[in-house]
This record gives structure tokens, sequence and C-alpha cells, in this order.
């Protein structure tokens, strides 16, 4: 990447971090993060560590990304956090988004929540204020809910306590006897539905249809989703022969420290078009607001190219290769994240991880020293001679 284009990023990045940085944002990346019951986080915190344990107060916005994640505290902003086992027992009073492969919802929610994973439970002791938004592949809800609760998934067990509306979209539903849903329940769904005697309902039960079965399998038209896969490959190989270095440094980054890729990901997927919106809104900024917009839905796109890269070189076990040499890892990988997102079931978490993960790389690699991971063979000879 040119110093021109290079600099004219970091500015922009730099101004849209201005926009949202009256207060102070602490950067945090370690491998243990322990906040106890008398310390407080007062304010906005990015944190990236292998376990993450908060038991006292976070007084500003979170986000967080650990493989194992314990939110046991009070946090008053809201919370973003990514990882592997999430247990959300502490209180929250503004909106919880939590990504994860083991999702468990405890404690008192104020704010709506929002929950994605291969197992979502909403456990008997969690009581939500708000509206509650579940996705995953089995989603579990036991807890008393204030607002509306939507849930799309394959397998979904409801219970609980219930005070709006609710709608299901799943392959199989049970809902548990004494469960009490004070508003409609509209489901959809391959069986009907048929509530036990014990089951409170004091609105209307509704079963939605539509045209082709809820949850396919796989995606309908396969062969124009791989026809993406090679229009991906194309444009993969011209983005990485153009920027060689630029690549190979979100390639490291990716292999390095895929936590705080996760966690630079998840603040750009937010804070870019939020930032974009707030320049739309005067006119002397509207260019810019544009240019990011352009920026922001271009490195989105790349972001597959990234972890494509990556999933492939780490099959093929490669950690230094030339321009002509990139084909083969980069094919690999599209292929795989293609197979993946081919079956609808995991198409929207794969997409999701995919784009934080890519996306973070992305953009603190347009801050990092470039990595001399893809160059030719004889500019690898001659700097390992320097060195």
């Amino acid at each position: 990447m040119s110093k021109v284009h290079s600099l004219l990023l970091r500015v922009l990045i730099v101004l849209l971090l201005n926009v949202f940085s009256a207060q102070a944002i602490e950067f945090i990346q370690t491998n243990q993060f322990v906040i106890t019951e008398m310390e407080s986080m007062p304010e906005e915190s990015w944190i990236s560590a292998q376990s993450l344990t908060i038991n006292g107060s976070v007084s500003n916005d979170l986000f967080a990304s650990a493989p194992v994640m314990e939110l046991n505290g009070t946090f008053h902003g809201d919370a973003w956090c990514a990882g592997n086992s999430i247990t959300g027992a502490g209180i929250f009073l503004n909106s919880a988004r939590l990504i994860s492969r083991i999702t468990q919802i405890q404690g008192t929610h104020y704010g709506s929540v929002t929950a994605v994973g291969t197992t979502v439970k909403i456990d008997r002791t969690a009581v939500l204020y708000s509206d509650l938004l579940c996705v995953g592949e089995n989603v579990i809800l036991e807890g008393s809910v204030s607002g509306k609760v939507r849930v799309l998934a394959q397998r979904v067990t409801l219970g609980g306590q219930i005070k709006g509306d609710t709608s299901i979209t799943a392959q199989e539903i049970v809902i548990l006897p004494g469960t009490v849903i004070n508003g409609n329940l509209s489901y959809q769904a391959p069986n009907e539905l048929v509530l036990s005697p014990s089951v409170i309902l004091n609105g209307e039960l509704q079963r939605r249809f539509s045209p082709a079965p809820v949850r396919r399998l796989m995606k309908k038209n396969l062969g124009g989703h791989f026809m993406f896969a090679l229009a991906a490959l194309v444009t993969g190989l011209v983005f990485i022969g153009l920027f060689p270095r630029y690549n190979g440094t979100a390639l490291h980054l990716l292999s390095e420290s895929r936590g705080l890729c996760s966690l630079a990901g998840f603040a750009g997927l937010v804070l870019l078009p939020m930032g974009a919106f707030v320049l739309l809104l005067t006119v002397v900024a509207l260019p810019l607001s544009i240019l990011i917009l352009l920026f922001y839905f271009i490195l989105l796109y790349l972001s597959k190219i990234a972890v494509a890269l990556w999933i492939g070189s780490a099959v093929l076990r490669r950690r230094e290769f030339n321009k002509q040499k990139i084909a083969a890892p980069l094919t690999l990988g599209l292929l795989i994240l293609y197979a993946l997102t081919s079956f609808t079931a995991a198409e929207m978490i794969v997409n999701i991880l995919v784009i934080i993960l890519g996306l973070g790389a992305l953009l603190i690699a347009l801050f990092k020293k470039p990595v001399l991971i893809i160059q030719a063979p004889n500019a690898i000879n001659e700097i390992n001679k320097e060195g």
C-alpha cells in the first residue's frame, strides 16, 4: 500500500475515533484479566485476554474478547463481548451483545439483550426487563423477560415467563409445562405446535407459513454461491498482488493475535458506520462521510480474503511464500469458507466471525510495521542476509 493511501486511511480512522473520544478509552491486552468486587473501571474499555472475569463495576462501555468470559459485576454502559464461553451473570443497566459458542445469560438485564452462539441459554435466574434476541443452534429460554422475544434457531426450548410477544423460527420447538406468555406467540416450524394444558398463553397462537421449508440444510443455488467464491479468488489474487506487505501483516496478526483482531473488528464494525453517519449530518464533512462508508464496505468484503488466506496457509502449514504461490492457500481457504456458509445453519455465525476477525486484522495492519511473509524469494533472502 502506498504511503499516501496509508496516511489517508490513518487520518480517517483518527478523525473517526475523535468523534467518539470525548472521554478516555483504555486499551488492555493480557493473558488473564480480573476485576474484583472492590475494583471499578471508570473509562470505556477495550480488552483482549485469554480469560476475563469482572466482579466489580464497569462505569462505561465495554468491548471485550476472550475465550472464557465471566461477567458478574455491574455494567453501566453497553457490553459488546465475543468469545468461546460467555456467562453474563451480573447487573447490566444497558444493552448486552454477546457472541460465543456457548452463551449463558443470568443476572439482571435492564437493556436489550442479543445472544448469538451454538448454544444459548437464558437461565431461570435471569431477569430481563427489555427485549431479547437469540440466534443459535440450540436456544433454551427459562428466565423472565418483560419485553419482546425473538428466536431464530434449529431447536428451541421455551419456559419461564414472557410478558411481551414471542416470535420463534425453528425446526423443533418445545414449550415446557408451566410456561407463561402474556403476549402473542407466533412461530414458524415444520410441525404444528401443541401446547400443554399447564402452559398459560394470554395472547393468540399464530403459525406462520412460507412456501419454502423454514430451514434448508444447504443453500438453494449452490452453483451461484461458489461462483461468488471464484469472484472472491480473483479479487483476492489482485489485492494480495498489489499489497503483499499489507496482507502479510494481516496474516501475521491473524496467526499471532486473534484476540486483538476480534476486539478491533468489533470496534470497527460498530464505530465506522456510526462515525460516517455523524459526519453525514454536517455539510462540510459529507465527502469524508462517503469516503469512510466506501472504505468500510471495501474492508468488509476484503475481510473474507484475509481470513481465507490465514485458513489456507494454516492448513497447508505455510509461514512464508512468494506471490506466485499464493493461489493455493487462498483457494483452499475460500473453498472452506464458502463450503461452511453453504449450510444455512452455520452461515450467519461463520460470516460474523469472518467479518470480525478479518476486519480487525486489516484495520490493525494499517498501523503495524509490515511483516515480510508474502515476498519474492530474492527479497526474503536479501533480508535474511541483512539480519
